[in-house]
């Protein structure tokens, strides 16, 4: 057990408040949040929002029995500022607010807080998948998700690469493996810009994808795409074969995925020729 990375986790109104106080006490150890169905005081939203090094799982049911919990961990969630924080969102149908979580009266429905375990049995491997993530396989961070990203997302939507570039390169110094952006979502608005025509743009997006992922066999292939639309064969052919010799170590996709990759470098090389 390594002390200096601990994950913390509450269910329901007191248990989230006092998982998020404990994570703000204990900031240089707790590498990770797990938040079931509550809220926090206004210091421990703060702390969330200052706190970007602190990735979180927020879980909450719609038909959770004490609205507005719903509310207020979407609150929640987007207050947060690590772009690995992530949000499982159980759907249902809201029921009629008929009293705060400290009144007696509400029947339980299993949609609140730790009963939620009962309701939902896939929660437990989701939670456990989390904590193995943040705190074993990569402590401190997680998969950067589309909708923490959604304000870096837009930048890049909006054309305004060098700012976002910046970003990142900020980020990495004071965390060399933070993370702003999803791979895909920026291969695929690269793809886009291809498609309009804008291969310039789409260079540009590709390389945001290579420099926040330089291990990925398939954000440099989908540079040497971007870079063949635009004419630049031999960045083009440089790209192609940087995917081919990262693929054996690239454990990022699934075989098909990976067969696909191969087969598409492969392709360009073979156009290109070996010049």
């Amino acid at each position: 057990m390594n002390g200096d990375v601990v994950g913390v986790g509450g269910a329901g109104a007191e248990g989230v408040d006092d998982a998020v106080q404990a994570a703000r006490r204990h900031s240089e150890h707790v590498k990770s949040l797990v938040l079931l169905s509550g809220e926090t005081a206004l210091p421990g939203m703060r702390f969330v929002q200052q706190a970007p090094q602190l990735p979180g799982l927020f879980v909450v049911a719609d038909d959770d029995e004490y609205p507005p919990t719903q509310e207020a961990m979407l609150w929640l969630y987007l207050s947060s500022t690590n772009p690995g924080s992530r949000l499982v969102r159980y759907p249902g149908t809201r029921p009629p607010w008929l009293g705060f979580e400290d009144l007696t009266g509400v029947p339980a429905k299993g949609t609140h807080g730790a009963d939620m375990f009962q309701t939902h049995p896939d929660l437990p491997a989701t939670i456990v998948d989390w904590f193995v993530t943040t705190l074993i396989r990569t402590p401190g961070h997680a998969p950067a998700d589309p909708l923490s990203c959604a304000p870096v997302l837009r930048q890049i939507e909006a054309g305004e690469i060098s700012q976002v570039a910046r970003k990142l390169a900020q980020a990495r110094r004071e965390d060399p493996q933070a993370q702003l952006y999803p791979e895909i979502s920026v291969i695929l608005m690269g793809y886009d810009r291809m498609r309009e025509g804008n291969t310039k743009l789409a260079v540009e997006t590709m390389q945001l994808a290579v420099t926040a992922y330089p291990e990925s066999a398939d954000a440099h292939d989908s540079l040497s795409d971007a870079y063949l639309a635009d004419g630049q064969k031999d960045l083009a052919r440089e790209h192609a074969r940087k995917a081919l010799a990262l693929l054996p170590s690239d454990t990022a996709d699934s075989e098909v995925r990976r067969a696909e990759i191969r087969e598409s470098a492969e392709g360009k090389l073979q156009q290109l020729g070996s010049h």
